[in-house]
């Protein structure tokens, strides 16, 4: 006759005592531990049946090293979880339910009944039992709490795109997503747009809405984050709104990304116009200009409003500039465009550009003659400020 290994003894023998072992466990869970038992919803001979199992698993782990793998366990988690048990109050059950099992063994090693030897050897894996339990419960709970995150954020999303792409008159739908959001129905309110200057690929889009709403004039934020581009309602303390305009200033001089803000606006109601602003803004940005704000940045959003209207200004304004060479073209355009910035002044632009004032008005002359109107007529000279304006924020 072959003789029994001592943890194959030692586990034999608890299991004739599993009853009585499962007993006792759940009478001190009951006790210590009730929303372990009272938040399942399930009845005491469910409850009873997986302790019975967990015990089983456990002894297999002791007697032959193999690993839980019962899928049942992590569906009962997810139930449990579903019904209000936490993960702390999992945690302390399974600890409590390993030392009382560890208890009862050490009863039975005092009774002779089973090899204290063995029991010795056993205690690690009981607890590392449980410790693996234990990080399988972990790995359920966060993959829930993704789960309920990732589905909050895509209530809070579609709630956010009523309010935010509402074209019709506001009903029912816009109302309740305004409550149900806690947006506030007026105060000193601003839409914000904003995208990556460059596509994000390996990284997540960075968090606008906690680099805006940490600025202590910011009452309230509520963006909708999407895959290449953020919007938001921004809530800002009474007579603070100018402040916006700094904070997405600072924003993307950290943060390589383009903003657009909507005029302000004082009733909710008014959200999808703004909206419409803040993303026409935006597209008015580029790399000379990060920022824009609907109603001060007037003439580059305008041209960002009708591209192909922007597109034909440059063509019938500035077409005979651009068919030269770039490298004659170029000091045309800049002393034209730096001219301008600086009042129509020769003495200014020269300074500026590090050339004779002769060299400006020869470069003057020559973008007149090549288009074909003095610089002196105003209603022209509008259109070739118009015109540069777009050729900039084209290139």
């Amino acid at each position: 006759m072959v003789e029994q290994r001592p943890l194959t003894v030692l586990v034999n023998r608890v299991r004739q005592q599993s009853d009585a072992i499962v007993t006792r466990t759940l009478a001190r869970l009951r006790s210590e531990v009730p929303d372990y038992l009272h938040s399942s919803g399930d009845d005491d001979d469910t409850v009873r049946v997986n302790t019975v199992n967990y015990l089983d698993e456990m002894l297999e782990w002791i007697d032959r090293g193999v690993e839980p793998v019962d899928i049942n366990f992590d569906s009962a988690i997810r139930r449990r979880a579903g019904r209000g048990l936490t993960l702390s109050s999992l945690l302390h059950a399974y600890r409590l339910g390993a030392a009382t099992i560890w208890d009862e063994l050490a009863d039975l090693a005092a009774a002779g009944e089973i090899d204290k030897a063995a029991l010795i050897k056993a205690t690690p894996t009981i607890f590392a039992w449980m410790n693996v339990n234990s990080l399988r419960a972990q790995a359920v709970f966060h993959e829930l709490e993704i789960r309920d995150a990732r589905r909050n954020e895509q209530v809070r999303a579609a709630l956010l795109d009523t309010v935010l792409f509402n074209e019709s008159s506001t009903g029912a739908p816009f109302w309740d997503a305004v409550a149900t959001l806690g947006l506030p129905r007026s105060g000193e309110l601003t839409v914000i747009a904003a995208a990556p200057t460059a596509p994000v690929i390996e990284q997540s889009p960075h968090d606008i809405e906690a680099l805006i709403s940490a600025h202590p004039a910011v009452q309230g934020s509520w963006f909708r984050l999407a895959s290449h581009s953020q919007l938001g309602i921004v809530a800002l303390r009474p007579n603070r709104t100018e402040v916006l305009d700094g904070v997405a200033e600072n924003i993307c001089a950290d943060v390589p990304i383009l903003i657009g803000l909507s005029g302000p606006f004082t009733t909710i109601a008014d959200c999808s116009k703004a909206r419409a602003q803040a993303q026409v803004a935006m597209s008015a940005c580029g790399d000379a200009r990060p920022t824009a704000r609907y109603n001060r940045d007037v003439l580059p959003v305008l041209l960002a409003s009708s591209p192909d209207a922007a597109e034909a200004v440059v063509t019938a304004t500035l077409g005979p500039i651009l068919q030269l060479p770039s490298e004659r073209a170029r000091p045309l355009i800049e002393t034209v465009h730096r001219w301008l910035r600086l009042g129509q002044s020769v003495s200014a632009t020269a300074e500026a550009m590090h050339c004779h004032r002769n060299t400006v008005n020869y470069r003057l002359r020559r973008f007149a003659e090549l288009t074909g109107r003095p610089l002196t007529d105003t209603i022209w000279l509008a259109q070739v400020a118009l015109a540069l304006e777009a050729l900039g924020a084209r290139s």
